[in-house]
């Protein structure tokens, strides 16, 4: 006799459009349910009378309270929350000597903070259940800095950072945690009402040059990228419920690379770093203190970091065609 589906409840935001209200419809033909939340909940007026959704109005970069009495409304709709997915976030393009502190501050509280507020905010249920995955959308750009892009890169390598420690915390507790890293897909985010990219009003004409080359990039881009959204979807929801690309397996990476183009350079990005350590041996093993280090509990502790399964990244990116 076949077993009952499971059925999950999710928790998404930043659904007001692009890949976030892509994973409404994902989620609700596969059977599931889900609270979709965004800024301004009219923008998802056409979920409104389906029975396996349900609207809430989030601001991400609420404070920590708030967001824990959202947590545990949301909890309460369904009775427990089986899939978070941190979606919700902005690109900030800036030169860095011109860049804003508040502006700064405001890109790490949308992409950083808020996100990992909000996990901390659904922990403690996940972590009594046993039970649980936490998906954050990451990008190409947290590994391939440009001139630019400065502020949305440094707010996705932070991003990668946290989780990567986030992880190892909670993975005893039968938490799973995952990075979708996306290349350039077809979404709105590069159109020029998404993005912003003001220059303050003391610009300095040096980056004029830097500035123009970016933005005829983004430009030329816009509608052009090569990913296709509906499509990158599809495959972080077969990570969460094991089926599709991911039938049979028993651990999903931490991260979830999608597109031709975040393979290429995340590829490149690791051969480019194992070229620099191998010229660089007798550099880092100059500054020891000759004689006194405690060989065993050093290797130890290397293997741990470089060796254990998660850290072996960049070897498992030249087993990739």
């Amino acid at each position: 006799m076949a077993q009952p589906r499971f059925t999950r409840v999710w928790f998404l935001t930043g659904c007001s459009s692009g890949l976030g209200k892509l994973f409404v419809s994902a989620i609700v033909a596969r059977g599931d349910k889900v609270i979709a939340t965004a800024r301004d909940i009219t923008t998802l007026s056409e979920f409104e009378h389906n029975e396996d959704v349900r609207l809430l109005r989030l601001d991400v970069t609420e404070t920590q309270d708030i967001l824990n009495e959202i947590a545990t409304k949301a909890i309460q709709v369904f009775g427990h929350i089986d899939v978070l997915v941190n979606n919700a976030g902005y690109v900030l393009s800036h030169v860095w000597e011109e860049t804003r502190q508040s502006d700064l501050l405001h890109q790490f509280n949308t992409n950083v903070f808020g996100p990992l507020n909000l996990t901390r905010a659904f922990l403690p249920h996940m972590r009594s259940r046993r039970s649980g995955t936490v998906i954050f959308m990451s990008s190409i750009a947290a590994w391939l800095g440009v001139a630019v892009g400065g502020p949305y890169s440094a707010s996705k390598f932070a991003l990668e950072g946290s989780v990567e420690s986030l992880e190892k915390e909670v993975a005893p507790f039968g938490v799973h945690v995952h990075l979708a890293v996306l290349g350039q897909f077809r979404t709105a985010i590069l159109e020029s009402t998404r993005r912003k990219t003001d220059r303050t009003l003391e610009s300095i004409s040096d980056y004029d040059g830097a500035v123009e080359a970016f933005q005829t990039r983004l430009e030329q881009t816009n509608g052009k990228q090569p990913g296709d959204p509906v499509q990158a979807v599809e495959r972080v929801v077969d990570a969460v419920c094991r089926t599709g690309h991911f039938a049979g397996y028993e651990n999903i990476p931490l991260r979830i690379v999608l597109g031709s183009d975040a393979i290429e350079i995340i590829r490149d990005q690791c051969q480019g770093m194992l070229r620099d350590l191998e010229g660089q041996q007798e550099l880092a093993r100059s500054t020891d203190f000759l004689g006194e280090a405690k060989l065993g509990d050093i290797n130890n502790f290397v293997a741990y970091v470089f060796y254990h399964p998660r850290f072996q990244f960049c070897s498992k990116l030249q087993e990739v065609e």
